[in-house]
């Protein structure tokens, strides 16, 4: 398999130690293997989704910053870098039942909190 065919595919990802968990609890990545859809590939790196980041709504849908006391949080897709200096491993399933995910909830961005 090529690396370039991973796109659009769900795959486990291990990072290296030089990626300390504070950078990756930032992308609410909680340790240093995760399962996510692979979104792009590059010469920097691998795209990553995380269907369910928690991120604060600032503003109204006027555009109009809205008071922090009011401020909640919601759901939202998101796409990650993760620069190829920092991949340690990747792994990916061939079975089709693996790639065949109707959920928004992957593994991963779940359930290795």
């Amino acid at each position: 398999m090529q690396v370039a065919e991973l796109k659009g595919k769900l795959v486990l990802f291990k990072f290296s130690e030089e990626l300390r968990g504070e950078d990756l609890s930032l992308f609410q990545i909680y340790k240093d293997e995760v399962w996510a859809v692979v979104t792009g590939i590059d010469t920097e790196g691998v795209w990553i989704e995380n269907p369910s980041y928690e991120l604060g709504v600032w503003w109204d849908k006027d555009g109009n910053l809205i008071p922090p006391h009011k401020q909640v949080k919601e759901k939202v897709k998101t796409n990650i870098l993760i620069p190829w200096r920092y991949i340690k491993l990747l792994m990916s399933v061939e079975d089709e039942r693996f790639q065949k995910i109707k959920n928004e909830r992957f593994p991963g961005f779940q359930i290795y909190r």
